[in-house]
């Protein structure tokens, strides 16, 4: 009884920190910028929480959206509704079949959520196609671990080297990566761990978005800073 209620309140952090997201376009595309180089259809979006990347994911062709939570697999059937293309699994990764036919993946701020994140890793393998590729999105430093990422239900957050060795020893090449929000680093470290403040404020969030974003994202497309609020990793399966 207590693991669902535990589990009720971490739903309710996430989905207002999803809702919060809404807004964030320019995050939301920086994101999709990264990835859409490796994405080939059908794409496997680990994940969905209510949407907020999959009617743009299915711009590549088939997506088979998974997302364990009940109520944001309704906000995300209800995304996806006039998209034939997306089939939604409510559920984990052991409820799509085990057949190696996804072109590609991706996890956007859900590695940190599963416990055991290598065995995600292993199982997302099994359903891709050779030469396939799973991008990851994580936030980064442990360091910065704050009271919001308990109550969103974060296990942990990464080190790149560590993120590459656990990626490696699932199976694959690591194929890019690198840190990300150079400045997120700083004004998380500020306002969640020292402040103790709510990262999902809706004016923050889109003044953060507005102003900051567009700029970080277009000077990290030429220079990778050595640390970062979020870590990208591609990993691709290999051929044989």
């Amino acid at each position: 009884m207590r693991h669902r209620a535990s589990q009720d309140v971490a739903d309710d952090n996430l989905l207002t920190t999803l809702s919060s997201l809404e807004g964030a376009v320019n995050y939301r595309d920086w994101l999709l910028r990264l990835s859409r180089p490796f994405l080939d259809a059908p794409v496997l979006e680990v994940g969905a929480g209510r949407g907020t990347f999959t009617p743009f994911l299915a711009t590549a062709g088939d997506v088979t959206a998974i997302e364990p939570s009940d109520r944001l697999a309704d906000l995300l059937t209800e995304a996806v509704a006039k998209q034939p293309q997306v089939h939604v699994v409510v559920g984990e990764l052991n409820d799509v079949p085990a057949a190696a036919d996804h072109g590609s993946a991706v996890m956007f701020n859900v590695l940190e959520h599963i416990e055991d994140d290598g065995e995600a890793l292993r199982q997302i393998y099994a359903r891709l196609k050779p030469g396939g590729c799973l991008a990851i999105w994580v936030p980064a430093f442990p360091l910065l671990y704050s009271n919001f990422d308990r109550r969103v239900g974060h296990h942990r957050r990464y080190r790149l080297r560590g993120l590459k060795s656990l990626v490696r020893e699932s199976g694959y090449t690591v194929e890019r990566a690198h840190y990300a929000n150079a400045i997120g680093w700083f004004s998380w470290l500020l306002f969640c761990r020292v402040l103790r403040a709510n990262p999902v404020d809706s004016f923050l969030t889109r003044v953060f978005d507005r102003f900051f974003v567009p700029v970080i994202s277009r000077v990290e497309r030429v220079v990778h800073p050595p640390f970062g609020q979020s870590a990208f990793v591609v990993a691709r399966k290999p051929l044989t």
